[in-house]
């Protein structure tokens, strides 16, 4: 049994852990998974509680439903800020997450949101860059720099269409450079699993989105060609 009492999250000891588990789905606006992210995951940082929580999320991950879903977001941040020691320490439970999260990209959810499982998907599988990287697509706006220049890009993903513009863009603004999609056939290692996920769950806005982040943009200041994902990379 876990002795919460000798852990510690972001603000001391852990004993109010337990509690904080079994508010879940008894409060509005998700208070519960807010205070769980607040002490288990603080800003991207991790502590001895962060690790001791992961079989419960791992018991909640296998429920289908909200709570299912956002425990399996929690334990992927938790598992993206993990060194490699701790991996190892606790490489079982991670690869049951690994499966759950898996299976559950398999099946639809809100865009946004499923950019978001996506991520957990690449902590679980040990991918560094793309288990954060991914997050300008839930908004459609990836930021850059350009390789040659070092302007920086934005990059349209999404709703407003799919270009390149440099510096600032707002909408109503000109279209910049149209981004030249990457062809489906020809994505391989993460890309490819991410692709395969999200066309197989019919969620093809990301899938979509993924062609072009593994696609080409162009800076508008000098014309050079770059790999929007080596530069959204370049970031993390």
């Amino acid at each position: 049994m876990t002795d919460w009492s000798q852990l510690k999250h972001a603000y001391g000891t852990a004993d109010d852990i337990p509690g904080l588990f079994e508010r879940l789905g008894t409060e509005p606006n998700d208070e519960g998974w807010s205070d769980l992210w607040s002490r288990l995951c603080h800003q991207g940082s991790v502590y001895s509680a962060s690790f001791a929580a992961l079989p419960l999320l791992a018991d909640l991950g296998s429920e289908a439903g909200k709570d299912g879903d956002n425990a399996l977001l929690l334990a992927g941040a938790i598992a993206a800020a993990a060194d490699d020691e701790t991996r190892n320490q606790h490489d079982a439970l991670i690869e049951r997450l690994r499966a759950l999260a898996h299976a559950r990209i398999r099946r639809p959810a809100e865009p946004a949101f499923y950019v978001y499982l996506l991520q957990s998907v690449m902590a679980f599988d040990g991918v560094p860059v793309w288990s954060s990287a991914l997050e300008g697509l839930a908004d459609g706006t990836i930021e850059v720099f350009c390789p040659e220049c070092e302007m920086g890009v934005f990059v349209s993903i999404g709703e407003a269409g799919h270009f390149s513009a440099v510096g600032d863009w707002e909408p109503g603004d000109p279209e910049g450079s149209p981004l030249r999609a990457a062809e489906s056939d020809d994505l391989s290692g993460p890309a490819r699993v991410l692709y395969d996920a999200a066309s197989e769950a019919g969620v093809d806005t990301v899938a979509l989105a993924l062609t072009y982040l593994f696609g080409e943009g162009t800076s508008g200041e000098c014309g050079a060609e770059f790999s929007i994902a080596e530069q959204a990379a370049e970031q993390y």
